[in-house]
Formats: structure tokens, C-alpha cells, sequence
């Protein structure tokens, strides 16, 4: 992906760049900022393997004070806990 946006770049396609910036996505929070952990699967025999435990992610409309609705990715946590208000 990396020596596309180069190649691309270096050809001149800068409004490209703009709808590859959207296709990557955060998995985190933007209210408390919790993201994906890392950590090993350890079965009976001990064999270790990577594992990433990824944060319950909703996308919901939030309507701001000026009256305007905007969607956020906000863990459920923070739904829960009143930190973010569905609109």
C-alpha cells in the first residue's frame, strides 16, 4: 500500500490521496482514546500464538450543541456510561 501512494504521488494523483486516507480506518475510540490490545492465545500445551482484542467500535450520530448531527466511532462503554448521547 505504501509503494502505491508513492508511485501515485510521484505521478501527481494527489486527490487520490484523499480517498485512500478514508479507506483507513481507526479502530479506537475518539471519546477515551481505547484501542486494539495485543497479547498470546496460550492453549493447554502452552503454544502461544499473537492475539488482538479489538474494542466494541459503533458508528452513531451525535448531535452537537449548534444543533448539527456528526457520526463517531465511540466504544460501547462510553455509550453506556453517558459519555456520548445518541442522537
Amino acid at each position: 500500500m505504501k509503494h502505491l501512494i508513492k508511485f501515485l504521488k510521484s505521478l501527481g494523483f494527489h486527490y487520490l490521496m484523499i480517498s485512500f486516507e478514508k479507506i483507513k480506518m481507526a479502530k479506537k475510540c475518539v471519546i477515551c482514546g481505547k484501542g486494539p490490545a495485543t497479547g498470546n492465545n496460550v492453549s493447554h500445551a502452552h503454544n502461544k500464538t499473537r492475539k488482538r482484542w479489538l474494542p466494541n467500535i459503533q458508528k452513531i450520530h451525535v448531535t452537537k450543541s449548534n444543533g448539527n448531527k456528526q457520526s463517531m466511532r465511540v466504544c460501547t462503554s462510553c455509550i453506556r456510561s453517558g459519555k456520548a448521547v445518541v442522537a
